[in-house]
């Protein structure tokens, strides 16, 4: 199912009816790469849960105009228990892999973080281009929210922040030798489930270089747990991506059971 991305004012929401422009990416992709049709029935998402269709009706100069024929609301997306991916910026392009996987995956919220041995500090214009990266993966997996990415932090406030919920964090072969502290996240589903979920659960993933002895001590006195995702030396984009997919197979689980929420 193609999506296309519907920019909308949250103070008007949209109604049938309606014949808003799509902006000059989304207008290129519907006129020149999928040459649409004056009679094709579009789906479209305003990455605030909003599910509309529309067919196009004309063009404001060089942006395609679509009349809306339906608006719904999806809140599915937005039950307990919220991801959250803190992340440590790594360099080249493979940040922004993670951040596609990471919506892809169900990620509610993005944190990138500036760590003790990261180097990389994103300037604007890199956080324009990771929006445009997280807005391209959102139309491709069908999904109606788009993930909020916060500004870059440290991974103590994280930590201490209201609303992270259940904190684990990944750790690397050696960072903690005695392995009865860890704890690998697909276990809580041997456990019974919650009678009552955490608002969220936040998997923080440190740089290639792994946390520092200061950070490990701030995360663990925090009450967040370690992870050992795996018996190897993970980058940290596979890292990410192999705790979301256990991380979203726990929140089904427990979404399948209906327990209740603590937020």
């Amino acid at each position: 199912m193609r999506q296309f991305y519907l920019k909308t004012d949250p103070d008007r929401p949209p109604v049938p009816g309606d014949r808003p422009v799509l902006d000059a990416d989304e207008s290129h992709h519907l006129a020149t790469v999928l040459r649409g049709g004056r009679q094709e029935i579009l789906n479209l998402v305003d990455g605030r849960g909003l599910r509309m269709t529309g067919q196009p009706c004309g063009r404001q100069g060089k942006l395609e105009q679509v009349e809306l024929l339906s608006v719904q609301r999806d809140e599915d997306e937005l039950q307990a228990p919220l991801l959250t991916l803190a992340c440590a910026v790594v360099k080249g392009k493979r940040f922004e892999w993670t951040l596609e996987k990471a919506v892809e995956l169900g990620v509610h919220h993005v944190i990138p973080l500036d760590t003790d041995r990261g180097t990389i500090a994103p300037g604007s214009g890199k956080r324009d281009r990771w929006k445009t990266i997280m807005i391209s993966a959102l139309k491709q997996s069908g999904r109606a929210w788009l993930p909020e990415l916060e500004e870059t932090t440290s991974p103590r406030l994280v930590a201490v922040a209201p609303g992270t919920g259940h904190i684990l964090f990944g750790v690397v072969p050696g960072e903690f030798p005695d392995k009865g502290d860890l704890v690998r996240p697909w276990t809580f589903l041997l456990e019974e489930i919650p009678v009552c979920v955490p608002s969220a659960l936040t998997l923080m993933v440190g740089p290639e270089g792994g946390w520092s002895p200061a950070e490990r001590e701030t995360l663990v006195l925090a009450g967040a747990v370690p992870v050992d995702l795996n018996s190897h030396v993970l980058r940290t984009e596979t890292a990410a991506v192999v705790g979301l997919f256990a991380l979203q197979t726990i929140r089904r689980a427990w979404l399948d059971a209906a327990p209740c929420s603590d937020s």
